[in-house]
């Protein structure tokens, strides 16, 4: 389906790399985490913006890309690179394993995807290195997500509406998910953007309805996107959409404000 006016718009973004409160045996089961979820989201034929550390070095980037869907690969932005104190040489360098590297490699990356750290502050750099949209943290609640408006477009680099973090901290799976299914209607309704970041490493520990509630909701968006009245999209195609929007009429903005 095209990119038009009149319905409600997703973005969907997964964390896919464990902190370091997680040990090796999470590692296997963050990469069953990854299988399951690629495969959902190929079923659907959902796109998502999916970030890892190094799209290079990850073993997640050929299975996410080779999904078929439209799938994005972002750089995931951590403190141990991007806080205060890294300094913009350790900065420009980072940006350019991470980014450069895998362009050079055919991995068409422009997204970072910040985890623990709010803000860059050195953006002339990230321009330097092809970054034209930067996601803040996923927050906990929706209430928080839409206190959080999203940012202006600022030096060519665009910035989502706040994302809201799943599945949830509490075990309350069943109000949760009817909760999402609310807001995915809402921006039916009020034809805004909802953010939704699926936490991988959160659904390691998780029990399993953590994993029905997600594949419930995915399952719940496309429905709406079959019926006409919801798009998803990437982090990377609303930014172009943005920009572009931008340059041929600075005074108008593709984006409202979110619900």
């Amino acid at each position: 389906m095209g990119v038009g006016r009149g319905t409600g718009r997703l973005i969907l973004s997964v964390d896919l790399e464990l902190d370091l409160a997680h040990h090796e045996p999470d590692q296997r089961r963050l990469d069953d985490v990854r299988k399951r979820l690629v495969d959902f989201t190929r079923t659907l034929r959902l796109p998502a913006t999916w970030a890892v550390a190094d799209p290079v070095l990850s073993a997640a980037t050929e299975s996410i890309l080779a999904a078929g869907v439209g799938h994005e690969i972002a750089v995931l932005g951590e403190r141990a690179w991007l806080g205060r104190g890294c300094g913009r040489v350790r900065l420009e360098r980072e940006l350019a394993r991470r980014f450069e590297n895998a362009r050079r490699a055919g991995i068409a990356v422009s997204t970072l995807a910040l985890r623990n750290v709010e803000q860059v502050l050195d953006l002339d750099l990230l321009l330097d290195h092809g970054v034209t949209a930067v996601r803040g943290p996923a927050v906990e609640s929706r209430q928080a997500a839409r206190k959080l408006a999203a940012p202006p477009i600022r030096y060519g680099i665009w910035q989502p509406p706040a994302a809201w973090k799943i599945p949830p901290q509490s075990a309350w799976w069943t109000p949760s998910g009817w909760l999402i299914r609310r807001e995915i209607r809402r921006a039916i309704r009020q034809q805004t953007i909802l953010h939704l970041e699926i936490d991988a490493p959160r659904l390691v520990s998780a029990p399993d309805q953590a994993m029905t509630l997600v594949t419930a909701v995915l399952a719940y968006a496309a429905a709406r996107r079959d019926a006409g009245q919801l798009e998803v999209l990437t982090i990377g195609q609303v930014a172009r959409q943005a920009l572009a929007e931008r340059t041929s009429a600075p005074s108008r903005s593709i984006l409202r404000p979110a619900a």
